[in-house]
């Protein structure tokens, strides 16, 4: 081994050293060359007695040096292999324009001239649903949304109660905070089929904020306000990933 050579070359040295000091360092000085002569000795021998030492790790390695076959063969590690079945998918294009229909209870007017930019093939030069998602989609999804909330909340504000779809729990000039969690609560079991049974959940925390946040001039939220807010809770709820993929 490279280490013990050097080790035994290091030692001799200091041995033939050691010898011409004790030559010329009688008595007490003489003594403790002889004990350091018996250091560097067992020091120089540890390789032999302790078993072979590999060789310094800082050498380079010999490509000439023979391969174990025994040797365990490591695989390499690669992605993780989900099946279809696994995978989180987003909705194709006739499915948000019906989900949104289904969940606002009004339809996206303007989805046909969209649909081939949301991924929907038209079997003549495209034959594949596009289910990418780009900045194109997010905008269309999001104008989607708008047009469908905007006649969703203005068409619940001459409804009754039990007849409206955004503001079931929450009428135009309700400000209270127990009809905004029952409406929340209710929006997104609409929306996500998600279901809340604590006023507290932090679910319902950021929605909560917007609905509650004053107005930047200080002045007392009007119905109007509300009726804005409302419609932001439902475009939300609309382009949340919750609800565009499955």
């Amino acid at each position: 081994m490279r280490a013990n050579e050097r080790m035994s070359s290091t030692a001799s040295a200091s041995l033939e050293v050691a010898g011409r000091s004790a030559s010329t360092c009688p008595g007490r000085s003489g003594r403790s060359v002889v004990a350091w002569l018996g250091i560097l000795v067992l020091t120089a021998c540890q390789g032999a007695i302790g078993g072979p030492v590999d060789d310094d790790p800082r050498d380079p390695v010999d490509p000439t040096d023979p391969i174990d076959a025994d040797a365990p063969i490591r695989e390499s590690v690669g992605g993780a292999e989900l099946d279809d079945a696994r995978r989180v998918r987003r909705l194709t294009a006739d499915q948000i324009a019906r989900s949104l229909e289904v969940a606002t209870g009004q339809s996206w007017r303007d989805y046909d001239r969209f649909a081939g930019a949301l991924g929907k093939p038209d079997l003549a030069e495209v034959t594949d649903e596009g289910l990418s998602v780009s900045v194109a989609f997010a905008k269309l999804v999001e104008d989607g949304a708008r047009a469908t909330c905007d006649a969703a909340v203005n068409a619940d504000v001459d409804r009754p109660a039990a007849e409206r779809v955004i503001l079931r729990h929450a009428g135009p000039g309700d400000a209270s905070f127990e009809s905004h969690v029952e409406n929340l609560r209710y929006l997104l079991l609409r929306f996500w089929a998600v279901e809340v049974t604590e006023p507290t959940d932090e679910r319902l925390v950021p929605w909560l904020g917007l609905l509650s946040a004053p107005r930047r001039d200080g002045e007392d939220l009007t119905n109007a306000d509300r009726l804005a807010r409302w419609k932001a809770v439902c475009v939300g709820l609309s382009t949340h990933p919750d609800f565009l993929t499955y």
